[in-house]
């Protein structure tokens, strides 16, 4: 792909050779980034912020570069009389600086010209953003084996001091998937720690085939990170692999391997060129939320709309008859919708279990649900409906059992394999191709089935087979790529969101990809999002901060619901309301049968929950979820901050500061879930002492500014 500009001030380009050539090659300066390549172009980069406490580390084995014919290239001669820097109205990215830099290497046999420019945003002074091409400049063909796009070398200063807490050395976000329960929004590094973050189509540790996720990777100590995507407008096939050397250096980079068999360009002719994905580099300071937040913001730049908020409907709580799992009855529905009501709940949501097979999405005719058909479940929802209730229905719009009626009848709906098979994912089910026309609009006429004939309220997709499609063979499709299917997995959510936006403008899109992280390129079209089933209160509460990053900070992410302790299984969030309100959530449960005593938490949460409306609040980065204790979120309402805070134990000798408040102000702090008033607190003294378990809410109220 071509940087293109709109317009580029011819009068300001130029071959810089004063101010920009030095002794030991080329330095580039842009805001606090500067970038350095030697006469070899091997590359330097910095963050000028972070001073003496770079992470940045130079080490010229650790390069961008290209293996062909299995020889890898990544030592080019740079042509500085050719070194070109301009300023440009980028037609994405704005005003920004430009450089181009060209290098050449001629060795056993193969002449090849390296091409690299650099963008500079101005909008985004912490970011920088790379393309590179590699042009065949010999007279034979050659193969291409693998591709460096980025690398970088990281290692922690022996002037850092890692304080607070047991945690030592780098932490890092890694948005490959793997197998269910592991983290991603926090993994500690340690020598011989390796992740290569694949997008594409593998095997888990555990046999699973999968693929997807989010082509971003983040690596950061307690004074500052690093953080490296690629920007394509789609889903691409590619690894950002993370790795620990024995010394405690971390390599970390982006890696694209050709493979003909995918369409993927792995030979060039002689004058052909091979051009990389586009990448950035983004600095931060604390964790990985100002990172996504630069990273989403980019990616709109490239016309990639993840929305920044949610519909008023998307805040909503609810709940959801998973608790009765696949053998519910409706009966046990009609059965709890009262005392919902009688907390405030008014969202009850029909989950799995109520359909025959995937992808034919009849209704379970089985005695207790819907014996009569489909038109009992029109009465069903429309039962619902009259006791003042919405309610969403739960699918997984991919799926298809190779028993149902699509299965047997529209087998070209289907992704084949190179064999000619149907692969199955994890559920044991085929897959729609997301690139083929007639398959989505089979997608397509369900929304309007549900929506328009069962009078849904909006839908709920799940499963971890959202994450990602393999590569399609099937030839009635017609593809210029077998990685279409693949690339095009974003179809499907534009094709349920689009019918929903047509036949009922307040229905409400939910997705969540269980366990994995959300894929950006899935988010445009979505209203809500929720933790994708954490194992922990801590894989919770990180990220359901991933998803405010990401998106922004008013977006409405659920918490993965609220189960009682005695009906706990291992999942969801095992009666941790505060988890939910002390990070903006939006509260979600599954629960069968509470006790009283549970019953008055239920009540009470759902009461907090609707009154203070903290899920739609401003949620405010001023803390680092790994190295700052006690964990801390905080959201802000009205000219009032809401502070969450975690830790197993926390002793009241031992200081909290409290970030975020105004100079000059005295504020109030509530202990919002005992309803206690503690203590009071100046802007300019920001700091409490106080003891907890678990958890404490509070709630600080301005109250007047000094001298007022």
């Amino acid at each position: 792909m071509k940087v293109v500009c709109i317009s580029i001030y011819f009068s300001l380009l130029s071959v810089f050779v004063a101010n920009v050539l030095y002794a030991q090659g080329t330095k580039l300066h842009s805001g606090n980034i500067e970038i350095s390549f030697d006469s070899n172009f091997n590359r330097e980069i910095q963050w000028l912020d972070a001073a003496n406490n770079s992470l940045t580390y130079f080490d010229p084995e650790i390069q961008e570069g290209i293996v062909v014919n299995g020889v890898l290239f990544s030592s080019f001669k740079v042509d500085t009389e050719k070194i070109v820097r301009q300023e440009i109205d980028h037609n994405e990215f704005g005003e920004c600086t430009q450089w181009i830099i060209n290098g050449s290497s001629d060795k056993q046999g193969v002449n090849l010209q390296r091409t690299t420019t650099i963008l500079f945003p101005k909008e985004f002074k912490q970011a920088a953003i790379f393309e590179t091409s590699y042009r065949n400049l010999g007279k034979q063909k050659i193969s291409i084996d693998t591709v460096y796009s980025q690398r970088l070398g990281l290692k922690l200063p022996k002037t850092v001091q890692v304080a607070n807490g047991n945690r030592q050395g780098l932490v890092s976000f890694q948005g490959g998937v793997n197998e269910w329960g592991r983290d991603y929004a926090v993994i500690d590094l340690a020598p011989g720690f390796v992740q290569d973050n694949f997008q594409g189509m593998h095997p888990t540790e555990e046999g699973e085939l999968i693929g997807g996720g989010m082509p971003f990777i983040d690596v950061w100590g307690k004074n500052m990170g690093v953080a490296l995507a690629h920007l394509e407008k789609k889903p691409e096939w590619v690894s950002l692999p993370v790795k620990m050397n024995a010394d405690s250096i971390v390599e970390m980079g982006i890696t694209e391997i050709p493979d003909e068999r995918l369409g993927l360009k792995q030979w060039l002719d002689p004058k052909e060129s091979y051009t990389t994905v586009m990448s950035t580099i983004i600095f931060h300071k604390l964790d990985y939320y100002d990172a996504l937040r630069t990273y989403g913001d980019l990616l709109r730049r490239r016309g990639v709309a993840i929305p920044r908020s949610s519909p008023k409907a998307a805040y909503e709580p609810y709940w959801k008859s998973w608790g009765f799992e696949l053998d519910f009855t409706l009966d046990e529905i009609y059965g709890i919708l009262p005392e919902l009501k009688e907390m405030g709940i008014k969202v009850a949501n029909l989950d799995d279990g109520w359909f025959d097979f995937y992808g034919d999405w009849n209704v379970n005719k089985a005695i207790g649900k819907f014996p009569g058909g489909a038109g009992d479940m029109v009465s069903f929802v429309g039962k619902v409906h009259q006791k003042g209730f919405k309610t969403n229905l739960w699918w997984y719009p991919l799926g298809v059992s190779p028993e149902s009626q699509l299965a047997k009848n529209h087998r070209d709906f289907l992704v084949m394999d190179e064999a000619g098979n149907y692969p199955n994912d994890k559920r044991g089910l085929h897959q729609l191709c997301p690139a083929y026309g007639p398959a989505m609009e089979h997608v397509r006429n369900l929304v309007k089935r549900f929506i328009v004939d069962w009078e849904y309220d909006g839908l709920y997709s799940d499963t971890r087979g959202l994450s990602a499609v393999p590569p399609c063979f099937n030839e009635v499709h017609g593809h210029t790529t077998p990685l279409e299917s693949f690339r095009e997995v974003p179809r499907v959510f534009e094709v349920i969101k689009s019918t929903l936006d047509k036949y009922n403008k307040e229905a409400v899109h939910e997705v969540c990809i269980c366990a994995v992280p959300h894929s950006p390129y899935n988010m445009p079209y979505y209203d809500l999002a929720n933790a994708s089933d954490p194992i922990n209160l801590l894989q919770t509460r990180r990220r359901i901060k991933v998803e405010k990053a990401i998106h922004g900070p008013t977006y409405a992410v659920g918490d993965c619901y609220q189960v009682p302790a005695d009906e706990w299984s291992g999942f969801s969030v095992p009666q941790d309301f505060e988890s939910a309100m002390g990070t903006g959530a939006q509260v979600t449960t599954f629960y069968t049968d509470l006790d009283s005593v549970q019953k008055g938490e239920w009540n009470r949460w759902v009461k907090e929950y609707n009154e203070k409306k903290l899920s739609s609040a401003t949620y405010t980065n001023l803390y680092d979820i790994a190295f700052d204790k006690p964990e801390i979120h905080v959201v802000g309402k009205d000219g009032q901050l809401f502070y969450g805070l975690f830790a197993d134990l926390w002793s009241k000798t031992d200081t909290i500061e409290l970030r975020g408040l105004m100079k000059g102000v005295h504020y109030e702090v509530y202990d919002y879930a005992s309803n206690r008033k503690m203590t009071d607190v100046h802007g300019d003294s920001p700091f409490i002492n106080i003891g907890f378990r678990d958890h404490l809410l509070i709630q600080l109220v301005p109250k007047n500014r000094t001298g007022e």
